[in-house]
């Protein structure tokens, strides 16, 4: 099975026109790109969108258009920037709005894939005294710890927002991250998968290893450095590689490969 993973496309239409932003063209371009390596499915790991209908709008007619697989999605905390512009706004009405548009019965759920769990997490709010950090309800908490609890195989977990002190960049991203990292903590063939920091992916410390679990780091298929990373299934192993869709090709120097119950990962680079 093979999974692609992007983050932070932040699809934008102008309010006066509904046409598109002009970094517009170039996430085209890498969703194009995205199905060319034939993923099975793609997981869009927060910040689709900023939150407008607008977005949206313009967000699924591209997912349309480009991607022929079933995709996946959290929120981030740009699917909560309602907050700058709806009037009445609500954390409901944000949420409403994600699952109409990607047709998703929750913000938060669990998709088993044969010894394979995908758990996919979702902030439940936003304020600008936040600093845009992840915040979980405790009944996503708890409601994450018994899906962890109930499964013995390998996990892979999403949220937008890196869990604190991890990854590049992760100071203070999530208000639950110590919650979080204790209910994983010491469970082998478990990888957490964040974007939100808007990192080039291929810098060692996008891809930990702390108390077992991998903590791997997203990049942004915004930026300058337009990533995404793609991950390989076996009955034995996980393999990690990176995408950079502006020159379309993969950063051999940067593939990691996890074998099942390994204490360590071992960079494979180019093999």
């Amino acid at each position: 099975m093979r999974i692609a993973v992007a983050s932070d496309l932040h699809f934008m239409a102008w309010k006066e026109t509904l046409e598109p932003v002009d970094s517009v063209p170039g996430l085209y371009h890498a969703l194009h790109d995205i199905s060319l390596q034939k993923p099975d499915i793609l997981i869009i790991n927060g910040d689709l969108t900023n939150g407008k209908v607008r977005d949206y709008e313009l967000a699924m007619r591209a997912i349309r258009q480009f991607v022929d697989v079933p995709v996946y999605y959290t929120m981030g905390n740009h699917e909560y920037y309602g907050y700058y512009e709806d009037n009445p706004y609500s954390w409901s009405l944000a949420q409403t709005r994600f699952l109409t548009y990607t047709k998703q019965a929750h913000i938060y759920f669990a998709k088993d894939f044969a010894d394979t769990r995908f758990i996919f997490l979702s902030p439940e709010g936003y304020h600008p005294d936040w600093h845009d950090s992840a915040w979980l309800s405790p009944t996503q908490v708890k409601w994450f710890a018994a899906q962890v609890q109930d499964w013995s195989g390998r996990l892979f977990v999403f949220l937008h927002q890196p869990l604190n002190n991890t990854v590049v960049n992760s100071g203070n991203t999530c208000f639950q991250s110590e919650e979080l990292q204790a209910i994983l903590c010491g469970r082998s063939n478990t990888f957490f998968m964040s974007g939100h920091t808007h990192q080039r992916m291929d810098q060692p410390a996008q891809f930990i290893q702390k108390d077992k679990v991998h903590y791997v780091g997203g990049g942004c298929v915004l930026k300058q450095f337009p990533q995404s990373r793609f991950v390989d299934l076996t009955a034995t192993a996980v393999t990690f590689r990176i995408r950079d869709h502006k020159s379309m090709r993969w950063l051999d120097d940067d593939v990691i490969t996890v074998p099942n119950d390994a204490d360590q990962f071992v960079d494979t680079g180019s093999q």
